[in-house]
């Protein structure tokens, strides 16, 4: 859409998705391993890493194989609860969850545009209907960790309301698709 809080809203869950991906696996570590000694750089820096596209499995299958107690239905749950939760906690401007769920990177987004909204005096107000589709597209497995990307697809319902309640932006009546 053409709303700006729906645009930044989107740039903040991809970039929390990113953070939240790609720290997932380096909280995940291996008996004896010390986290110190993992490489923090971005997955594009690192050498050998690859992105797992096998013709007979699926990405997931292919983590599975590696980790077999690894679950992807309990995975894309999460994902489905943890995209729920900080959609709620950006419109309900709720810094201290938001802090606790993303990455600094995506905090400091979220933090402009709830300073933002703040400042022209205005509330947004956000109806999460329901997650339609939640679908792995992308797995990079490097040195025992997964970096997952998921492709979510939801139906919200968002307006944007002024001081005085008039409707800045958005539709009170109109469900939104929204692709992240």
């Amino acid at each position: 859409t053409t709303d700006p809080n729906n645009q930044i809203l989107l740039m903040a869950i991809i970039a929390f998705y990113w953070a939240l991906l790609g720290s997932w696996g380096k909280r995940q570590s291996g008996p004896g391993e010390d986290k110190t000694k993992r490489d923090y750089a971005p997955t594009d820096q690192r050498t050998g890493s690859n992105e797992i596209t096998s013709s007979g499995d699926t990405p997931l299958e292919v983590i599975r194989k590696s980790d077999p107690s690894f679950d992807p239905a309990t995975f894309l749950a999460g994902a489905k609860t943890a995209y729920e939760v900080v959609l709620l906690a950006y419109e309900s401007a709720d810094i201290r969850t938001l802090k606790r769920l993303v990455g600094p990177e995506v905090l400091d987004i979220f933090e402009q545009a709830i300073a933002g909204r703040r400042d022209r005096e205005e509330t947004l107000q956000l109806t999460f209907i329901g997650m339609r589709e939640a679908t792995v597209v992308s797995v990079l497995e490097e040195d025992a960790t997964a970096e997952i990307a998921v492709r979510f697809v939801s139906n919200v319902v968002s307006v944007t309301r002024s001081a005085n309640n008039a409707i800045v932006s958005g539709d009170p009546q109109q469900i939104i698709e929204v692709i992240d």
